[in-house]
């Protein structure tokens, strides 16, 4: 009886730990590429404001930074950007001393880079014509905060995910416990009637018993 309840039990905690963990990686997935696509459009919107700001001046193309985000102007702000056309490139004040490689392809790019000062960046390129010049627009943008969080909620569902599991064991265990007391009696009275100490069983027992 006890083997059997410690079977259940095992049983179920393995169907739920698996469970959780499937939940769980799965809420985080969709939070994570929900976050990413919201993201995606601001970045390409940055990229468009960019390319608002470039100007045509007497030595060629400039860049207006009255037209540019602040944040590009702080140094190691989490918001950056290059602009490269011809042999030229230019780079946000944000990067202060730091490099910011240009993405293989246009579009979101499908992993973090590293960036600045430990900072993971997310990163978009488009590709443009302006004033019959083509350029490249990078701008990235630091990621870290949202991954710090995710690990924040991932933590606080194990934790919830752990005491549910812990309750839901306890349950089951009170379950099965109640469930198995007719057959425990049936147990007692049988080793009752093999030491002598009764005659015949006691006919209230469950019907899957009366054979």
């Amino acid at each position: 009886m006890i083997s059997l309840q410690r079977r259940l039990s095992i049983a179920l905690a393995g169907i739920l730990l698996v469970a959780g963990l499937l939940l769980i990686k799965s809420s985080l997935w969709l939070f994570d590429s929900a976050m990413r696509h919201y993201l995606q459009n601001d970045l390409r919107d940055e990229a468009q404001s960019l390319l608002g700001a470039v100007r045509e001046g007497h030595l060629g193309l400039l860049l207006d930074d009255r037209r540019i985000d602040p944040s590009f102007q702080r140094p190691y702000s989490g918001r950056y950007f290059r602009i490269d056309f011809a042999d030229t490139t230019w780079r946000s004040r944000s990067l202060w001393d730091a490099q910011l490689a240009v993405a293989q392809q246009p579009a979101m790019q499908p992993e973090l880079v590293d960036g600045p000062q430990q900072q993971r960046l997310l990163v978009w390129r488009g590709d443009y014509q302006r004033f019959g010049q083509s350029l490249v627009i990078t701008v990235a943008q630091d990621y870290t905060p949202v991954l710090y969080n995710l690990r924040r909620v991932q933590w606080l569902f194990a934790a919830i995910g752990g005491m549910t599991l812990l309750l839901v064991l306890c349950l089951q265990r009170w379950a099965v416990q109640r469930a198995l007391r007719p057959l425990e009696q049936v147990r007692g009275q049988v080793r009752q009637l093999q030491e002598g100490q009764r005659t015949q069983l006691h006919d209230q027992v469950p019907v899957e018993l009366l054979p």
